[in-house]
């Protein structure tokens, strides 16, 4: 059998979408079986945690996948979660509120010391529109915590209480990535262990499976650092290299991006790391490294300098953010297809992408026009991908219509924000049909994974979505 591990990247519900798509692929042609491992970041970790929270994905039957997902891909296209989203809306009401009359108090007490006789209450205003601001502030610390606690109620709970990590221990390795700020590396959750590089393997210790997955979603900026206690984890010693933590540090978690934004991590070199004193014990090995990328990468975006100061240099801050995630991803997608390349020759994990940045033609173009300018000389292996490609663009069709089509779908992919709001039925559609479509073709041509005789129309996606929204 085949090994296959399965990494979802960030990207909001863009990536959870994209995500399911490429898993509903898999699920219909049988691949599921193979699936050994699920690594995930940000919102490729929402759709991690719903498949592991609702199925065995290797185990269960592969018709019943699109049931038992079709919430979550409802959530997506129709609720939301955060700013705005019904789970999350009076927390977010109740912040402006707060911030609102901290404001007006502060503004009162400005303009009562314009009055004389005033200045007693302009002093008493003052003060409370400074303790009201001081309270607006600490409640919008608490924004990570409000959204563990809606992934909770919405996605992750059994009668009414929050399910454990360890609950959900399946025949599929679960993983989900975060960044332990103090130490730089990445962290990672799992129903089986909890491992740092610093800190050595753990245990679940009752950890909600939403904080797990809100940890690894907690994109900087738009939610606060995670900082959990490491009691409950039962930590064998760290420090297998330049320093292990100091015994009782806790946890600082941010988003699993920040070190690896494409997830993969957790599966390149597992084997040789499994080796290691303190590192949990692989009850597995991986053959295939599906990467299922969301991020596109960045394009030319004009810079505009503000003219209040401060401002012009958040903005910097905010773009120079987007390139560093850019810049890793990028030489991460590089290193992985030379990777991929030399291991067809001499052996190791095969890896494979499907990238939103892609049209399924894109693949599937290079490997049959590769094949007729190498003619008869070329490698068997790359002969072979040239013959699936051209099977891949019977199937597309090879017409200029169908390509403009696609290049119009990929592109709306490509620019869908970064966001965990409703995505509307339309884009949700959208992105469930490119990355089944893409990963159907792109598997097919690199590994020879089964190519449908058809592949699901858009109305197909439109029908799951169709139906009260989850929640109601």
């Amino acid at each position: 059998m085949t090994r296959i591990g399965v990494a979802i990247s960030g990207g909001g519900y863009r990536a959870t979408m994209w995500g399911i798509g490429a898993l509903l692929y898999l699920a219909d042609t049988g691949r599921h079986k193979d699936v050994v491992a699920i690594s995930s970041v940000s919102g490729g970790s929402v759709a991690n945690g719903v498949v592991a929270h609702e199925t065995d994905f290797r185990q269960d039957p592969g018709a019943d996948f699109a049931e038992r997902v079709r919430p979550l891909i409802r959530h997506c296209a129709r609720t939301g979660l955060f700013f705005w989203g019904p789970s999350t809306n009076r927390y977010v009401r109740s912040l402006f509120a707060l911030a609102g009359l901290a404001l007006l108090v502060l503004l009162g007490g400005v303009v009562a010391t314009a009055v004389e006789g005033l200045r007693l209450v302009s002093g008493v205003l003052l003060a409370a529109g400074l303790l009201l601001l001081a309270g607006a502030l600490l409640y919008f610390q608490r924004r990570s915590v409000v959204v563990d606690k809606a992934l909770a109620r919405e996605f992750f709970h059994h009668d009414g209480a929050p399910t454990g990590l360890a609950e959900v221990r399946r025949s599929v390795d679960h993983v989900f990535c975060t960044t332990e700020l103090q130490s730089g590396d990445h962290f990672y959750f799992s129903p089986a262990f909890v491992y740092g590089f610093r800190f050595g393997a753990g245990e679940p210790g009752g950890l909600p499976l939403s904080t797990a997955v809100q940890a690894s979603a907690c994109l900087p900026g738009a939610f606060a650092v995670r900082r959990l206690p490491t009691d409950r984890h039962y930590f064998t010693a760290g420090g297998e290299a330049v320093g292990g933590a100091p015994a009782g540090a806790d946890l600082v978690l941010t988003d699993g991006g920040v070190y690896d934004n494409m997830a993969d991590q957790w599966l390149v070199g597992l084997e040789e790391r499994a080796r290691r004193p303190v590192h949990p014990p692989a009850e597995y090995g991986v053959d295939e490294i599906l990467v299922v990328n969301a991020s596109a990468g960045m394009t030319w975006e004009p810079f505009r300098a503000s003219r209040i100061p401060l401002i012009g240099e958040l903005l910097a801050l905010i773009r120079i953010k987007s390139v560093m995630y850019d810049v890793s991803t990028n030489h991460r997608r590089s290193a992985l297809v030379r990777g991929s390349d030399r291991a067809v020759q001499e052996g190791g994990a095969v890896g494979a992408l499907v990238h939103i940045a892609q049209s399924p033609y894109r693949v599937a173009d290079a490997y049959a026009n590769a094949a007729g300018a190498a003619g008869a000389g070329e490698e068997p292996e790359r002969a072979a991908r040239a013959a699936r490609a051209g099977a891949v663009l019977d199937l597309l069709g090879r017409d200029e219509e169908q390509r403009a089509l696609w290049k119009e779908r990929t592109e709306r992919s490509r620019t869908t924000r970064t966001v965990l709001r409703k995505l509307g039925p339309d884009t949700t559609a959208d992105l469930l049909l490119h990355a089944y479509t893409l990963a159907a073709c792109n598997l097919h041509v690199l590994l020879d994974y089964p190519l449908p005789a058809a592949l699901p129309k858009r109305q197909y996606f439109l029908d799951l979505i169709a139906g009260p929204p989850s929640g109601s």
